[in-house]
């Protein structure tokens, strides 16, 4: 995992600087197209002027010697003389259209003209003083095209230079930027189920920060489900050891005793004790099915829930706990039974009051009195089922619904049960969005209120 976590992490690093110069070369490449458009745009800006001015002092030289030399002719031939610009050729044409001849500085001035571009503008002389006649002036693009050059020449050296020390750089800050990702990766191959190991936070306020805490505080999450598990296993077996026991027990008393020789007494004695026994750890499986079935659920509330009526439900149900109440010598009675509409799963509000029903039968007190009250609470329902047993000392209120806990006057008044019955119990109040709680009954034992919608 160390090597794996090394291998990868020079590939994201690499992957990250690559994007950051490509990014950037866009970037610089896209502001130096148009820099270089902007600069090309001024500098023909600036010699198209430079022409013009060109012309413009011709104009104005005419305009001081024509004067002087009377004839525009000899005008023209004296300006030819005297004006004379290294990269520019001055021409004058007559009205007609031809070429005015004169000595013209052939030297420099030619030689460049053909080897280098040339702009070619014509004005008109004076058109007071020289109507018709024109100035046309060749300008060489030598030194506006050498200074494009040298500027492009900078940007061609210039930005990959650029983007190539930005790169450096780049790798260098993504590498200390990865470093605690590193770290991270690191710890994480070194985490074991409940080894108390967790991610390195240097920063918690950053985002790599956050994500290191929020993947510890999963972890926490993790341990604690891990831990729940083992308990919960754990607890399970202890509780299904104890009737395993009993029973393995009980059968090898009856092998000890050949059938030949115990009564038919005895061995419906043994057959009835063992089905008992059967029973129980049959109830204490399908209850650990019921946990297991609501860890895999969440107390999230359930969202299909469907309308039913709560006093019919319990209603309806009553003569199945007659029985078991006979059999205990408990008078099972009916308190409040309102109209109680509600919104929930009829099978696991059956469950619900058959657990609290199963509680209160057991461990109501000699006689015995079971009283169950079903009536609205406002937009909600009220479910109370009472006895008049020992009730439930404030010691143990707090942890009556976790799972597998029975107080010391439940555990000595009642050997056989499982302590995973209110657990279930709440477990279906929380998926229904309620709330469960037990307190002292009128009847003089516990009262257990659930409260639902």
């Amino acid at each position: 995992m160390p090597h794996a976590a090394a291998a990868t992490r020079p590939r994201i690093r690499l992957r990250f600087t690559l994007l950051y110069a490509a990014t950037l070369l866009v970037v610089l490449v896209g502001a130096a197209t148009v820099v270089r458009f902007a600069l090309r745009a001024t500098l023909a800006r600036e010699f198209d002027e430079s022409v013009r001015a060109s012309a413009g002092l011709v104009t104005q030289f005419f305009r001081t010697e024509v004067h002087e030399y009377r004839t525009i002719e000899a005008t023209l031939t004296h300006i030819a003389g005297e004006l004379v610009f290294e990269d520019r050729i001055i021409r004058y044409r007559f009205p007609d259209g031809r070429l005015f001849r004169s000595k013209l500085p052939e030297g420099p001035s030619r030689a460049t003209s053909v080897r280098t571009p040339m702009h070619s503008v014509r004005f008109p002389l004076d058109p007071d003083l020289a109507p018709g006649w024109q100035v046309e002036v060749d300008a060489s693009m030598s030194n506006m095209l050498a200074l494009q050059s040298r500027i492009d020449g900078w940007f061609l050296f210039g930005i990959p230079l650029f983007v190539l020390t930005a790169a450096v750089a780049g790798w260098w800050l993504t590498g200390r930027t990865l470093q605690p990702v590193g770290a991270m990766a690191d710890a994480a191959s070194r985490i074991a189920p409940a080894s108390g190991v967790r991610l390195p936070v240097t920063d918690p306020g950053d985002e790599l920060g956050r994500l290191g805490t929020g993947f510890n505080a999963l972890l926490d999450r993790l341990d604690g489900a891990l831990a729940q598990q083992r308990q919960f296993l754990a607890d399970a077996a202890h509780e299904l050891r104890t009737p395993i026991a009993r029973m393995r027990a009980r059968v090898e008393v009856a092998m000890l005793r050949p059938t030949t020789v115990a009564s038919p007494g005895e061995r419906a004695e043994i057959l009835t004790a063992l089905d008992a026994e059967l029973r129980a750890v049959s109830h204490q499986v399908d209850e650990l099915l019921q946990l297991a079935r609501a860890d895999a659920a969440g107390d999230a509330v359930m969202a299909d829930l469907q309308p039913l009526f709560l006093d019919d439900l319990i209603a309806d149900d009553m003569p199945r706990w007659q029985p078991q109440a006979q059999q205990l010598g408990v008078t099972l009675t009916l308190g409040a039974l309102e109209e109680t509409p509600v919104r929930g799963d009829a099978l696991m509000l059956r469950r619900l009051a058959g657990v609290l029903m199963d509680n209160a039968l057991r461990y109501a007190g000699t006689p015995g009195e079971v009283r169950v009250s079903v009536c609205p609470e406002g937009a909600g329902a009220l479910l109370v089922v009472e006895d008049n047993g020992a009730g439930v000392p404030e010691d143990d209120r707090v942890r009556i619904f976790d799972r597998f806990y029975r107080g010391e006057s439940a555990r000595h008044r009642r050997a056989d049960g499982s302590g995973l019955g209110l657990a279930i119990a709440a477990w279906i109040v929380r998926r229904h969005g309620g709330g469960i709680e037990v307190g002292d009954s009128a009847l003089g034992g516990a009262r257990f209120t659930v409260r639902l919608g």
